[in-house]
């Protein structure tokens, strides 16, 4: 740095004090005379007061530059707290009275500060909404935002494997204060663009930095896409999941990043996880291909219908007895143990603290859940 940064402050924006070089001074003066001239005359016409003003700009340059000097002879770049004092002096000689301008401040060596790196924000969001007949899938929404310049890539379920060149979507966020966010007629590409999990390359778009943290629900509508063959505009409407985030989530780990619901059927049809719908007499799911039999062997244990039986239970001893009568024998023994310790615990805090049916329901949906 060649030239001194001169402050009144205390520092100087964006810099660090490094190394304090003490005190340092700048004086000049001025005769008294010249101030008296102007001090009897209350109303100075423009010439007057320019001539003033200006004899006074060039002392305080004249104070400013020698302390400027000062503080290079030490090897300072800037000088801080920088003031100015006026005395008057006397000289016993000649009579006559002087008025010394005097410049003070404190020597500095300064560097700019280290820039603080900012965390770049990402947010992964599992789509909530799904479409049951559609062999193209969006299944997750990818934000970030770095050096305030947000970004999507939603990621889509290419059942076929088909070559798949272009999609176009909306794409619906919610916020946690419940505000919509829509991005219309967003266009993704991709760079490998024939595998069952396409990656969209990321896009700008028009979401504030500090929005991204507060998402917590995406929702995705096709409008239409590219293959190597066509472009296909989709006529199918997406429905929303009735499970809430944590569930869905859960549903996923187990299932795959493509499930929606659980696994049902009623003699006629009978529903995949990724939510189509197929004849009793299909053995595969017609979309994702999953085989009934082997979702019907993963499934091991149908809690969700021994929750709802609990729900109607009037205290934990109820709960207790349904649990040991109608499903001990079919849970597996590590989730068995679980479910009996949280019974009989909360059975003696029900002694105590009252009615405790909802704290219990919702810790048996964590063991099965996780």
């Amino acid at each position: 740095m060649s030239d001194i940064i001169m402050t009144t402050g205390s520092g100087v924006e964006g810099f660090e004090v490094e190394e304090y070089k003490g005190l340092v001074s700048g004086q000049t003066a001025i005769s008294a005379k010249f101030v008296q001239e102007f001090a009897g005359n209350t109303e100075m016409d423009a010439k007057e007061s320019k001539a003033f003003t200006k004899k006074f700009s060039q002392v305080h340059e004249i104070a400013l530059k020698m302390l400027e000097e000062q503080a290079k002879k030490r090897e300072a770049n800037a000088v801080i707290g920088i003031t100015l004092r006026y005395n008057e002096l006397t000289s016993g000689i000649t009579n006559n009275n002087t008025i010394g301008i005097i410049a003070t401040g404190t020597a500095v060596v300064i560097r700019e500060k280290a820039e603080r790196k900012r965390e770049d924000i990402r947010q992964d969001l599992y789509v909530t909404n799904y479409y049951t007949k559609m062999l193209l899938r969006p299944v997750q929404v990818r934000l970030k935002s770095e050096k305030h310049v947000s970004s999507i890539s939603p990621i889509f379920m290419n059942y076929k494997n088909e070559e798949i060149l272009a999609i176009r979507a909306d794409v619906e966020l919610t916020t946690y204060y419940d505000e919509k966010i829509v991005l219309r007629d967003m266009d993704f590409t991709f760079k490998k663009n024939n595998i069952s999990q396409l990656e969209a390359d990321w896009v700008d778009c028009d979401i504030k930095e500090r929005e991204v943290k507060l998402i917590k629900d995406a929702k995705v509508i096709v409008r239409k896409y590219v293959t190597s063959r066509k472009v296909v505009t989709c006529e199918e409407l997406p429905i929303s999941t009735e499970l809430n985030y944590r569930r869905l989530e859960s549903l996923k780990k187990k299932r795959g990043i493509d499930a929606v619901v659980k696994y049902s059927s009623n003699g006629m049809i009978w529903t995949c996880v990724c939510g189509c719908i197929n004849k009793v007499s299909d053995a595969e799911c017609s979309v994702c291909s999953r085989k009934e039999a082997e979702i019907k062997n993963d499934l091991n244990f149908n809690y969700d219908e021994m929750l709802e039986r609990l729900a109607t239970m009037s205290n934990v001893t109820e709960m207790k007895n349904l649990v040991i009568k109608d499903y001990i024998k079919k849970i597996d023994p590590d989730s068995r143990m679980e479910l009996l310790q949280t019974l009989e615990s909360a059975l003696q805090y029900e002694k105590t603290r009252g009615d405790m049916k909802e704290v219990v329901i919702e810790k048996i949906q964590n063991i099965f859940e996780n």
